[in-house]
């Protein structure tokens, strides 16, 4: 095969090609700046990163072209100063560092990938951040040098001349050469046997030198290895204690969900894009400092999947804790919730809560630290117990959502109107008998009377729930009242005189339920700790009268008649 040598070309516009190459350089600059200053962002605060970005904006097919034309470029211009014996060491820094370019730009391309959809790991973007960071200044040096060759070398260091007289080119940079593919298979072999058996004198001539520099790096790198990560990646599990920056906190427990309280689903259940939702509840303090929790650096890891919290899914989710969305924090533990919308397929799977710190003091060594926390979720998209009760009896929802809460009625009655006795005194010396009478409201689109309830509840304070505090709030949100009373239906018949008339006609009993919805009820003047509810008005004459409560996938049922 005939060929013709390229120099003669090479040479004669080795100015414009250098001139083409510090632009090329110039815009992989700006390329590998703006790739630091997001991955610097993501690193801190991922979504103020993602709300700039766009798919395609940092890295595109024309990065790729650009970064591939500037590493053959370089590797041509290698080739003329190998060629004209001159100094070279520019051209090979460039084509190392466009070589690594290339890498760097499909590591960010495959990071960008899933970057919708996964949260990146912090050390893995601070890892690409500090890439980036040295590409650019390496660049700017491969750049800077590159212009100066291209509009102010020295010719006469190069010993081209000043025109293309004095550029050397002679007839063998144009000459035909034959170039002869062969590989000689033997040789090889025998240059490999050979170098093999040269490092094997040179072991057994310097054993003991080689070995203990072999186990003195073994043994520094397994040391440094394990420090690192000792001291970086903390483990933890539910209701152990740890500290994060200039907070101390801990996960009380956690849940799988899918609907609010009302059984509303929150998100698509069915299909492809089915999911499930991963409810934490953390308890959280700071040190005496105005804190607020970077919750961008809070993300749930499933296997290599990250996913980040959504703090508008934690808001409907009020029956189990209150959305934790920058609120200050103080000496005293407060709870909160965050919550992850994982697919569905992985909400079975092993999970743990990742805490990205920016500062932390562990075991001696200052620095940034990640910690897991394992969670071991209560599924509850599956069926819970039914657990029944007596008047006179305690309920606990201990297997709930509210915790160590519990609830026991003493007494009920049904009424139209209670007369609440109360003193009423005009001075210190002087007060006289008196009464009020409580009724319901006139609102509403049913019949209406009231319920008078005597017992304790007793919330679970620790749990952060702002919505749910006494026993209205509890069954306004949960309750149903159940009751079995009988039906009567008109009917026409015709009496003893021959005169028709309308009576009413027992259908039987009837089992009927109403969701508790009243408003606060309570007397102006007389103290008393019973609480009165609205009902429907055929309650009076109930037969059978108890109180369900469905705390998501717990039953709960208090029989008062």
């Amino acid at each position: 095969m005939i060929l013709r040598k390229p120099y003669a070309v090479f040479i004669k516009y080795f100015r414009i090609l250098h001139v083409i190459l510090g632009f090329l350089s110039a815009y992989l600059l700006y390329i590998s700046f703006t790739l630091y200053r997001f991955f610097d962002l993501y690193s801190v605060d991922f979504r103020a990163a993602l709300n700039d970005y766009a798919a395609g904006k940092y890295i595109n097919i024309v990065c790729f072209i650009v970064v591939i034309i500037t590493f053959i470029l370089s590797i041509v211009l290698l080739s003329v100063m190998i060629y004209k014996d001159k100094p070279k060491r520019l051209y090979i820094f460039n084509v190392v560092l466009y070589l690594g370019v290339i890498v760097f730009y499909a590591v960010c391309s495959a990071s960008f990938g899933d970057i919708n959809s996964v949260v990146l790991d912090v050390k893995l973007s601070k890892a690409i951040r500090d890439i980036a960071l040295i590409a650019t200044l390496l660049q700017l040096a491969s750049m800077i040098f590159t212009f100066v060759r291209a509009t102010g070398f020295d010719i006469k260091q190069f010993d081209f001349g000043t025109d293309l007289q004095k550029l050397d080119i002679s007839d063998a940079d144009s000459e035909e050469i034959e170039v002869a593919i062969a590989f000689d298979k033997d040789e090889t072999k025998r240059k490999f046997r050979n170098r093999l058996r040269n490092i094997k004198y040179v072991y057994f001539e310097h054993k003991f030198i080689i070995n203990t520099s072999l186990f003195l790096i073994i043994a520094i790198s397994g040391i440094l290895i394990y420090m690192n990560v000792r001291s970086y990646s903390v483990r933890v599990s539910e209701e152990n204690n740890f500290d994060v920056s200039n907070v101390t906190m801990n996960v009380q427990d956690s849940f799988i969900v899918e609907n609010d309280p009302n059984g509303k689903a929150l998100i698509e259940t069915e299909g492809d894009l089915a999911g499930a939702i991963v409810v934490v509840r953390f308890q959280v303090r700071s040190y005496g400092v105005k804190e607020k929790l970077n919750t961008g650096l809070f993300t749930l890891r499933i296997g290599d999947l990250s996913y980040s919290q959504s703090p508008t899914i934690a808001s409907e989710l009020y029956d189990m804790g209150t959305a934790y969305v920058d609120q200050e924090l103080s000496e005293e533990y407060q709870t909160y919730i965050l919550a992850f919308e994982v697919a569905k397929g992985q909400a079975n799977k092993r999970m743990k809560l990742k805490v990205n710190d920016d500062y932390s003091f562990v075991n001696g060594v200052e620095g940034a630290k990640s910690v897991y926390v394992s969670l071991n979720p209560s599924d509850l998209r599956k069926n819970g117990s039914n657990f029944e009760k007596k008047m006179g009896e305690t309920i606990s929802f201990e297997d709930s959502v509210l915790g160590a809460s519990y609830l026991k009625i003493d007494n009920y009655a049904v009424d139209n109107k209670f007369r609440l006795p109360y003193k009423m005194c005009l001075n210190k010396d002087r007060c006289l008998d008196s009464a009020e009478y409580v009724t319901a409201s006139a609102t509403g689109n049913y019949l209406k009377t009231l319920m008078k309830l005597t017992g304790e509840f007793s919330f679970d304070n620790t749990l952060g729930i702002e919505d749910i505090y006494d026993l209205r709030t509890l069954l306004n949100n949960f309750g149903t009242i159940n009751y079995e009373v009988e039906e009567f239906s008109e009917t026409e018949v015709v009496n003893e005189a021959g005169f028709s008339e309308i009576q009413n006609v027992s259908m039987g009993m009837v089992n009927k339920s109403h969701k508790i919805n009243s408003i606060v009820i309570k007397p102006r003047m007389a103290n008393t700790d019973d609480l009165f509810i609205e009902v429907p008005y055929e309650v009076m004459r109930a037969q059978h009268i108890s109180i369900s409560l469905k705390i998501r996938n717990q039953n709960y049922k208090y029989v008062l008649k």
